[in-house]
C-alpha cells in the first residue's frame, strides 16, 4: 500500500538523528504469543478486554467492523481498507510474508479533538511459530501537517532515550497512513494513574516527578511557545466570561485577575519541551513507569506550565472526591520534591507553579460554566454548574494566600 509511509515523514528531524527509512522492528510493534488461545477465544478475549479497559487515555464505546456499528466519524474507513491499511503496516514490521489472521477495531476515546480507534491483530509472522497478537492505536487528523508534526517529536523523544532515564514511556510511531491523516501508534496499557496513587502515594508521586523532570529536559523542540502573556490573554478572556455570568462574584474574580497580572513570572530565557495538556487523563501506571499520552498539544515554555495543570486537576479531584486520594498539599509537596531533585536547580519554580496552578483554576472554572459539548444533559449541567461555584470558592480562599 503506496500510501502507507514508514519514517517518511517530511519536516524536522532529531537533531543529529537521520530520518527513519524503516520500522523499527522491535521498539515499534510488540507481539503476545497467543499459543494458548484458540482464534475464537483470541477474538472475543480481545474483545471484552477492550470493553472494560480504557486503555490508552481512553474510555467509552466498543466496535468491531463488521460486526457492531462504530461511530460515524469512524465509519468512514471501512474494512476492506482497513485491514489493507494494518496488512500494509504489518508488512512493513515484519516483511511480506506475515498475515494478518484477524483484527478488530474500536472507538478508543471520548475525549480530545480527534478520533482515536484502537486496532486488535492476531498475525503470522516469519521467525514466530505461534500466532503473535499486535495493539496499536489509530489516530485521526484534520491536517497532515499536525500528524507529521506529532510523528517527529514522539520519534525524537524516543531517540533521546529520555524514557528509559526518567522511568516512563510514550507511545511509539508504527505508520502513517497521509490519504487518510491516520498515524499510527502502540497502544500502551496501563492502570488510573488516580488509583495508583491511592495506593501507594509517595511511590507514585516521586516516579511522576522524576518523569516530568526528565521529560522538560528533552532536547525535543516544536513548533511555537506557550509564555505566560499567551496566558494572561486567556485568564482575561475567561475572567470577563465569567464576571458577566457570576456577577455577585465579580469584584472577587477582578482581583485575582489584577493579582496575576502583577505577579505573572517572566518567559523564560531557554525554552523547555512541555506536554502542553498535561492531566491526570494523560497519565497511565504501568509496573513502576508512567506512560505519558497524548502529545498534540505539546510546545515549548516554563516547566511550571505542565505542573501547574496537572496539580489544579489533582486539587479539583481531591474537592469532588474527598478521601480518595491524600491531602492535596502532601500531593503537590511530594510531586514538586521529586520534579525538583532530579531537575536543575531553580529556586523560583514553586512560585511559578502556583501561578500556573492559579490561572489553570480559572480555566477549568470557565470549561464547567460554558462548556456543554460533552455532557448537554441538564443534570450534567447542573452538577457542572454547582463544582464551578465550589472552585469558584476555593479561589476567592486562595486569592489572599497568592
Amino acid at each position: 500500500m503506496a500510501c502507507l509511509l514508514s519514517g517518511r515523514l517530511p519536516g524536522r528531524d532529531a537533531s543529529g538523528v537521520p530520518a527513519q527509512r524503516s520500522f523499527l522492528r522491535e521498539r515499534h510493534v510488540r507481539a503476545q504469543d497467543l499459543h494458548d488461545l484458540s482464534q475464537t477465544d483470541a477474538r472475543s478475549g480481545a474483545a471484552r478486554a477492550a470493553a472494560r479497559r480504557a486503555g490508552a487515555g481512553g474510555v467509552g464505546g466498543r466496535g468491531v467492523f463488521g460486526e457492531v456499528p462504530m461511530n460515524a466519524s469512524s465509519a468512514t474507513l471501512n474494512p476492506e481498507d482497513t485491514r489493507a491499511l494494518l496488512a500494509a503496516a504489518l508488512h512493513e514490521v515484519h516483511g511480506a510474508d506475515a498475515e494478518i489472521e484477524t483484527w478488530t477495531a474500536g472507538p478508543l476515546s471520548k475525549r480530545g479533538k480527534r478520533r482515536v480507534v484502537r486496532y486488535d491483530l492476531h498475525a503470522r509472522v516469519a521467525g514466530a511459530p505461534h500466532v503473535q497478537r499486535y495493539q496499536w492505536v489509530g489516530k485521526f487528523y484534520e491536517r497532515d501537517e499536525d500528524a507529521h508534526a506529532i510523528a517527529t517529536i514522539l520519534r525524537e523523544l524516543a531517540a533521546t532515550g529520555c524514557g528509559a532515564r526518567g522511568g516512563f514511556v510514550v507511545p511509539t510511531v508504527v505508520a502513517y497512513d497521509a490519504p487518510r491523516c491516520l498515524l499510527l501508534l502502540t497502544y500502551e496499557s496501563g492502570e488510573s494513574v488516580t488509583k495508583a496513587i491511592a495506593r501507594d502515594a509517595p511511590r507514585v508521586l516521586a516516579v511522576i516527578g522524576r518523569a516530568l523532570a526528565v521529560l522538560h529536559a528533552a532536547p525535543v523542540s516544536p513548533d511555537g511557545i506557550r509564555g505566560p502573556a499567551a496566558v494572561l490573554g486567556d485568564v482575561r478572556r475567561r475572567i470577563a466570561d465569567l464576571c458577566a455570568r457570576f456577577p455577585a462574584e465579580a469584584a472577587s474574580l477582578r482581583d485575582l485577575l489584577i493579582r496575576l497580572e502583577r505577579r505573572a513570572p517572566p518567559a523564560p530565557a531557554t525554552p523547555s519541551f512541555l506536554h502542553g495538556d498535561l492531566g491526570l487523563v494523560q497519565l497511565l501506571w504501568n509496573a513502576g513507569r508512567i506512560v505519558v499520552l497524548d502529545f498534540d498539544d505539546c510546545t515549548r515554555g516554563d516547566p511550571a506550565l505542565d505542573l501547574g495543570n496537572l496539580l489544579t486537576q489533582l486539587r479539583r479531584l481531591t474537592l469532588r472526591k474527598p478521601g480518595k486520594l491524600p491531602d492535596f498539599t502532601s500531593l503537590r509537596r511530594g510531586i514538586l520534591a521529586a520534579y525538583q531533585a532530579c531537575a536543575r536547580h531553580d529556586p523560583g519554580l514553586a512560585n511559578r507553579v502556583a501561578w500556573y496552578e492559579q490561572t489553570a483554576l480559572v480555566g477549568k472554572i470557565h470549561s464547567l460554566t460554558f462548556d456543554r459539548t460533552r455532557h448537554p444533559e441538564a443534570e450534567a449541567i447542573r452538577r457542572r454548574q454547582a463544582e464551578a461555584m465550589r472552585l469558584l470558592t476555593c479561589e476567592h480562599a486562595s486569592i489572599t494566600s497568592f
